[in-house]
């Protein structure tokens, strides 16, 4: 099994796990033509938790927490029809996987020769959450189990509202941004051809400049004193 590392993103390759599964790398024109809305719909059954999904357990009369990551991975992504999963796994058919127990007790998700255990499904989630620049969601935790349920109310009257909300892409403001700033010498048309990954690798250099160059105005300036400025973050290029 083969590991990456974050030249991938920046390089904007795609991953080869093994001799059967290859997550891709899109571009930005690749997403656009297959649907920003579709195409996050589609990774979010590769990252997501439990914990995601805590109130519709909760009306089925689970608890989310004894749920485990795995197994609810392979429940999600045996739902997504090849056309749909193309964009990243080519002509990889999610929905013929099963649920096995081999001899050693260690549980794989398998369909022929392609072969899902535990850790190959880590580096599936975690490579495809950071090439499309998603934060690591913490553990949830709680006090007791009236902080539980309280929770689980506000939850449930967010997901309430978020129903009735239209889709609002992510993608366009950070095309945009990059595209107008000074910063950047990309065009709308040469944006385009930037992998996922390398988009979002460029948004957060050109505010790591950005942020310099405030810092260094405001202490030229004289509203800001250089001894007690945090040299981290004035470093663009760490």
């Amino acid at each position: 099994m083969i590991l990456y590392d974050d030249s991938y993103f920046l390089l904007g390759k795609s991953f080869e796990l093994d001799e059967n599964i290859k997550i891709n790398n899109p571009t930005l024109k690749e997403i656009f033509n297959f649907g920003e809305e579709k195409y996050f719909s589609v990774i979010l059954n590769f990252i997501s938790k439990p914990c995601d999904f805590k109130i519709q357990f909760l009306d089925l009369g689970v608890d989310f927490e004894t749920i485990n990551d795995f197994e609810f991975f392979g429940i999600m992504v045996k739902n997504i029809k090849p056309e749909e999963s193309q964009i990243l796994f080519g002509g990889l058919d999610f929905t013929k996987m099963d649920l096995y127990m081999k001899e050693s007790q260690e549980k794989i998700f398998k369909c022929e020769n392609i072969i899902i255990n535990e850790l190959a499904y880590t580096l599936i989630s975690e490579f495809i959450r950071k090439m499309n620049g998603l934060p690591v969601k913490k553990p949830e935790k709680y006090a007791n189990e009236h902080v539980k349920q309280y929770i689980m109310e506000v939850e449930r009257t967010k997901l309430r509202y978020a129903k009735k909300e239209p889709f609002e892409s992510m993608l366009i403001p950070l095309v945009s941004g990059l595209v107008n700033c000074s910063e950047s010498s990309y065009s709308y048309s040469s944006v385009m051809d930037l992998n996922i990954s390398q988009l979002h690798d460029a948004i957060g250099r050109v505010n790591k400049v950005k942020n310099y160059n405030h810092v260094v105005q405001g202490i030229y300036a004289g509203t800001l004193q250089s001894d007690k400025i945090n040299q981290d973050e004035i470093n663009w290029l760490k």
